[in-house]
C-alpha cells in the first residue's frame, strides 16, 4: 500500500491548528474490473428504483456530491453492494480487509475485532464530477474508501480538514482502474470532471465500529 501523508507544521501557538492523516492506495490485481463494470452497469436501473437516501432533516440527499437524485449514489442508504453475489465483489471485500490491516499498521493503530461496512457505487457520465464532501465528523467516525472500477482520466482530491477555502491544501491522486483507497471519514474529497463517453464507475464504502443501521454488515 502506498501512502500520502498530509501533516501540518507542528503548532507553536496553543491556538494553531494541527492535522496528521494518511491516504493509502493499493492495487487489487485479482479483481476483474471489466466483468465488475459490466455487472454494475446492468444493475443501475434497478438501484435507481430504490428509495432515495435522506439527510438528518428528512430531505432527499445525494451525500452533498452534487450528482442529484437520479443515480446510484443517492441511494447509498438503501443497499449494500457487499451483499451481492458476484465473484469480483467477494474479492473486493477480501481486498478491503487486507488493506485495512496495512493502513492501520502504517498508522500505528490496532484493527478492531469487529467492524461493519456499508458500500455503494457511483456512475458518472460525460462532464459530471463529485463535489467536495465528507462522510462523517461524528466522534465515532472511522475510515472510508473507494475502489476504482472504470475511471478513465480523472483524479480524486483530498483536502486539509482545516484549510479548505483560501488557498486550500489538497492531495491530488490520479485514479487508476483496480486501485482501492482508504482515508479517515472526516476528510473532504472530490473528483476532477469526467470527460469521457465511457461511464466512470467507482465503488465507495464506509467502515464503522458498530452497526449504524440495517444495511451495515460485518466486514
Amino acid at each position: 500500500m502506498k501512502f500520502e501523508r498530509f501533516r501540518s507544521q507542528p503548532p507553536i501557538s496553543p491556538y494553531a491548528p494541527f492535522w496528521d492523516f494518511r491516504v493509502g492506495t493499493s492495487k487489487c490485481d485479482d479483481i476483474d474490473v471489466t466483468s465488475l463494470s459490466q455487472f454494475l452497469l446492468s444493475k443501475e436501473k434497478e438501484i435507481k428504483k430504490l428509495p432515495p437516501s435522506l439527510d438528518l432533516n428528512g430531505k432527499k440527499s445525494d451525500g452533498y456530491t452534487g450528482l442529484g437524485s437520479n443515480n446510484t449514489t443517492s441511494r447509498y442508504q438503501s443497499y449494500n453492494l457487499l451483499t451481492w453475489s458476484h465473484p469480483e465483489i467477494k474479492k473486493l471485500k477480501y481486498n478491503i480487509v487486507k488493506n485495512l490491516f496495512k493502513y492501520n499498521s502504517e498508522c500505528g493503530n490496532e484493527t478492531p475485532q469487529e467492524l461493519y461496512a456499508i458500500c455503494w457505487y457511483n456512475v458518472l457520465r460525460f462532464g459530471q464530477k463529485i463535489n467536495p464532501h465528507m462522510h462523517s465528523t461524528s466522534s465515532d467516525c472511522y475510515l472510508s474508501g473507494h475502489f476504482n472500477v472504470q475511471v478513465n482520466d480523472t483524479s480524486t482530491c483530498y483536502m486539509s480538514p482545516i484549510n479548505q477555502l483560501n488557498d486550500p491544501d489538497v492531495i491530488d491522486i490520479k485514479n487508476k482502474d483496480g486501485d482501492v483507497t482508504l482515508f479517515p471519514s472526516y476528510i473532504f474529497h472530490y473528483t476532477t470532471p469526467h470527460y469521457s463517453f465511457k461511464p466512470r464507475i467507482t465503488i465507495a464504502f464506509d467502515l464503522s465500529l458498530y452497526k449504524k443501521h440495517n444495511n451495515f454488515i460485518p466486514l
